[in-house]
């Protein structure tokens, strides 16, 4: 699950790196990308989480012949719902352009780039599926096979085909669509050495309630991010493309640096699903506990590995010395807090997989609006970017009371109380 999860971000920071040495315009186009990667992976997320809380239901209970038909229910719903995402994102793409103070050099290629990556992401939904059936199913290593072959397969691609071809960055969709299916390939082939594949399929009437109880809450609380990424982006545009980059390769490395706490929520997650599915409610409490032990030593000790290698991280990520002196100014203000950003990652991403993604969404979007609202503000009325930077440090800090509220949400079920998921 670690695995997965550190190769699932580690791909988009090696391509961001690979896209800064293409020059200037290719590194910014991949930096005012970075909000639009959350509303992308929104749907994933949605369709991901809700498929392996399913699959861990199920084995739990002991019903895990009906794992490939609760996937392949999902797995309709999805291609219509990124199909429409396409036809969103080709006619919203000039507004952007403008939203983001996009230069006009610029303008074109981004467009063009946005709309190649939504038809590209109408290839993943087969191995994302694929892989959350089997982590739902207890085979981690053959799901974390199928991230890190798409791994190595996306960066190959674009260390290949980016400088060479004279595609640049639009090497990167057709990066992105050939990780999709060859992930897929790998997916079914590991599906039928499970026994999860080749049995009757039929239309699963508890996907659609797990997709609203888990994947909604979930698709619902990365939409804040794109939002709240978009709108720091819009703040940031005065201050110059510097600036506005150099954020963007903050945020990036921050993306990196919180993805073990997201895996870790979700292995958590997983157990507490086949603990939930087999009876177990007075364990539910202690395991979410035991994964936030183990995010606290684990940021314990990569909080200030990032602080004191922020330079370092700067130049290789972004090339040009500018931008990454802003997004060595970034971490050297938001890294100190991931030792508490961290367990609150574990947190919510934990139970909302179980049941409290309302209860995350809410925190989501409080944190959402004090950052931009308040940080915003600051920014624009101090004419600082740093300001914003504090403002996002303070309330990473706050999260705590977060982890809280997460421990009196599972303390209720672990007592008996119904849970929206079932």
């Amino acid at each position: 699950m670690m695995l997965a999860g550190t190769a699932g971000v580690l791909v988009p920071t090696v391509v961001l790196a690979l896209v800064s040495r293409l020059g200037a315009d290719e590194l910014t186009i991949r930096a005012l990308y970075t909000p639009l990667a959350f509303l992308f992976l929104a749907l994933q997320m949605a369709f991901d989480l809700s498929n392996q809380a399913g699959a861990a239901f199920h084995f739990g209970r002991g019903t895990d012949r009906y794992v490939p038909s609760h996937a392949v229910s999902l797995l309709g719903i999805w291609v219509g719902l990124a199909v429409a995402i396409c036809v969103l994102v080709a006619a919203a793409a000039p507004v952007l352009t403008g939203v983001l103070h996009v230069e006009p050099a610029v303008g074109p290629r981004f467009e063009a780039f946005l709309r190649w990556m939504a038809i590209a992401h109408l290839a993943l939904p087969g191995s994302v599926l694929a892989a959350s059936c089997l982590r739902g199913t207890g085979r981690p290593r053959a799901a974390a096979s199928i991230t890190v072959t798409n791994a190595v397969v996306e960066i190959g691609a674009v260390a290949a085909l980016g400088p060479g071809s004279g595609l640049g960055i639009m090497a990167v969709p057709v990066a992105t669509a050939l990780a999709g299916l060859s992930g897929t390939v790998l997916g079914l082939v590991h599906l039928r050495r499970a026994g999860l594949w080749g049995r009757p399929l039929g239309w699963r009437p508890d996907a659609i309630g797990r997709l609203v109880s888990v994947g909604l809450p979930v698709g619902a609380s990365y939409l804040v991010l794109f939002a709240m990424n978009l709108a720091l982006l819009w703040v940031l545009g005065p201050f110059g493309r510097d600036v506005r980059d150099g954020f963007a390769v903050g945020a990036v490395v921050q993306s990196l640096v919180v993805i073990p706490a997201i895996a870790l929520g979700s292995a958590t997650a997983i157990v507490m699903n086949q603990q939930r599915g087999a009876g177990k409610l007075p364990w539910l409490e202690d395991t979410l506990r035991a994964g936030l032990q183990v995010a606290f030593v684990m940021y314990a000790v990569l909080a200030p590995a990032v602080w004191l290698g922020r330079e370092v991280l700067g130049v290789l990520l972004a090339g040009d010395t500018r931008v990454a002196e802003e997004g060595v100014r970034f971490l050297g203000v938001v890294a100190p807090t991931y030792l508490v950003f961290g367990m609150v990652l574990v947190a919510v991403t934990a139970i909302e997989q179980i049941g409290g993604g309302a209860l995350v969404l809410g925190m989501n979007a409080a944190y959402t609006v004090g950052i931009v609202g308040l940080g915003g503000l600051l920014a624009r009325w101090l004419d600082a970017p740093g300001a914003l930077y504090t403002t996002i440090a303070l309330f990473n800090l706050a999260g705590i009371g977060g982890v809280a509220l997460t421990l009196r949400f599972v303390r209720g079920l672990s007592r008996g109380r119904p849970c929206p998921a079932e």
